[in-house]
């Protein structure tokens, strides 16, 4: 037997490697009670283990011994739920809205790949030919679509939520796991029409070298990633609404939230917190003691803001303040946006701009 050794099939080799390991190591680390990172070691091995069939092909190894044509590692149901999971263990939305459903098609149709296996040289490449088994990676790539977008659609709401409850909401917001599903989707629809086509030599190479490099990238990112911490409880969560939607029966909401809002607004203002840069909405609820799911519903209805957005107008008016006061001239601008509460220069930047379609420097040219 001849293996036909290339450089595709090492870098696909080496995915393999360094994907199961780093997939083992995500799994170690998920003893921790912060980390949450089993299912994206699970989905990393399951990347790695996906790539076998086609090093296997590419070294020929399949034409030499056809027995191991059709390995149950074609991963295409599995990989978007196992991602999909790990990103609601992460969020800062409630447990109990785990969807573990997600994985029983992938379960089934791994059974059906297994038996499938285990059969026969000549009644593989019958059933390899067949109608159903080609139709079953189409609708594989079909439910990978609807997991991936389903994905995305949560971690909106992730964020959402997030910015009711934190000001600080950089490495919170989850950008890197949106990033890696909107890249996945596109990837994939890439791969998918490139087999229709005689793609090449180099297009392989690329397509290896980007999933070691992703491989590598999203290990690092889980990692590195905490869980987002709800900092309400669902049960009190439930209760508080509850109690309030009687109040809102027998008397006047409106003038009741806006005195609400005033005697918040009087404390952001007099105390100044709005300066402390990981200020949550946990921290104004116990000051003026009102409960936080309260002080966002107030929020959200009478400012038409979230929190993050309702904190950082107190900040950007502050800002504007040093900007036009040429005393704190010594200051830079990322100086200035730490001074008002901002983590970052480029978060500042951000909210400077959509509070008053300019930039801090442009404001402070023109004042």
């Amino acid at each position: 037997m001849e293996i036909n050794y290339n450089i595709v099939s090492l870098i696909d080799t080496l995915g393999l490697i360094q994907g199961v390991i780093l997939g083992l190591l995500l799994i170690i680390i998920n003893r921790k009670k912060d980390k949450s990172t089993l299912y994206l070691g699970l989905f990393i091995i399951a990347f790695a283990l996906n790539l076998l069939p086609t090093i296997l092909e590419d070294l020929k190894i399949t034409e030499f011994y056809p027995k191991y044509d059709l390995l149950p590692l074609e991963f295409i149901w599995l990989l978007f739920p196992l991602f999909y999971i790990y990103v609601q263990q992460i969020s800062i939305l409630p447990e109990n809205k785990l969807k573990y459903w997600v994985l029983v098609p992938a379960l089934l149709v791994l059974i059906i790949d297994t038996i499938v296996f285990f059969q026969s040289v000549d009644t593989k490449k019958i059933i390899e030919e067949s109608l159903w088994y080609n139709l079953k990676d189409v609708l594989g790539l079909i439910f990978s679509y609807y997991i991936g977008f389903k994905t995305l659609g949560f971690i909106k709401k992730h964020i959402q939520e997030l910015k009711d409850q934190y000001t600080s909401t950089e490495f919170r917001e989850l950008r890197w796991a949106r990033f890696f599903v909107g890249f996945g989707l596109l990837f994939t629809f890439v791969t998918l029409v490139s087999g229709f086509f005689d793609t090449g030599f180099y297009f392989l190479l690329i397509v290896s070298t980007i999933n070691v490099m992703l491989l590598y990238w999203i290990s690092v990112r889980g990692i590195l990633q905490q869980n987002v911490q709800t900092l309400v409880s669902v049960s009190k969560e439930e209760n508080t609404d509850n109690r309030y939607n009687r109040k809102a029966k027998s008397s006047k909401t409106e003038e009741v939230s806006k005195k609400l809002l005033q005697q918040i607004e009087q404390y952001i203002i007099s105390e100044k917190v709005y300066i402390q840069p990981d200020l949550t909405i946990i921290d104004i609820s116990e000051k003026v003691d009102i409960h936080p799911k309260r002080i966002s519903g107030i929020i959200n209805s009478l400012c038409n803001k979230n929190f993050n957005s309702y904190i950082n107008s107190f900040r950007i008016e502050k800002a504007k303040e040093l900007l036009s006061n040429n005393l704190f001239d010594h200051l830079s601008i990322e100086g200035i946006g730490k001074e008002v509460g901002f983590n970052s220069k480029s978060t500042f930047y951000d909210a400077f701009k959509k509070h008053t379609d300019t930039t801090p420097s442009s404001f402070k040219n023109n004042r």
